[in-house]
């Protein structure tokens, strides 16, 4: 093979390599522009409920599995309520085949951060309308404890 072939050869397997996700030809539309294709496939609007509050997520996504009739419900008990100041309280709840747990003040009534199920992080971030950069807020991915190289979801935080 020629020198120019194998720098020809060379400089398509660089290229590849440097490419690590699929993107669609939406991705590159002008701002502004309507996409109504992506808009659609997009149930899960996750970047609506960062800065929520826990009454505005349930609106959103309908009720929670937790009820008031569970020792950990759907809010705190009194008691619990001293116990744990408010803080750390959770909501779990199901929308379009995704399961979201969301971690909340009971006193506050404020969304610290939701945490998207599944072991892909791409298409949690796809399937749910996020962006790995975001002015308004980060995605972290949430690391099996019994595998650290795989991953149980992606967790979202307000910035």
């Amino acid at each position: 093979m020629s020198r120019v072939g194998l720098l020809l050869l060379l400089a398509l397997l660089c290229g590849g390599a440097a490419c690590t996700r699929n993107t669609s030809g939406l991705e590159g539309a002008a701002p502004g522009t309507a996409r109504p294709e992506r808009a659609s496939a997009r149930r899960l609007n996750a970047p609506a409920l960062v800065g929520r509050s826990i009454d505005q997520v349930r609106r959103q996504l309908g009720p929670p599995r937790e009820t008031a009739a569970q020792a950990v419900g759907l809010e705190p008990t009194a008691q619990q309520l001293r116990a744990t100041k408010g803080e750390g309280w959770i909501n779990t709840f199901e929308k379009d085949g995704t399961t979201i747990i969301v971690t909340f003040n009971a006193r506050t009534r404020e969304v610290r951060d939701f945490v998207l199920l599944g072991d892909n992080e791409e298409e949690l971030t796809r399937r749910a309308g996020l962006q790995l950069v975001d002015e308004d807020y980060l995605v972290l991915p949430v690391a099996d404890p019994a595998a650290p190289s795989k991953i149980i979801g992606v967790r979202v935080v307000k910035r």
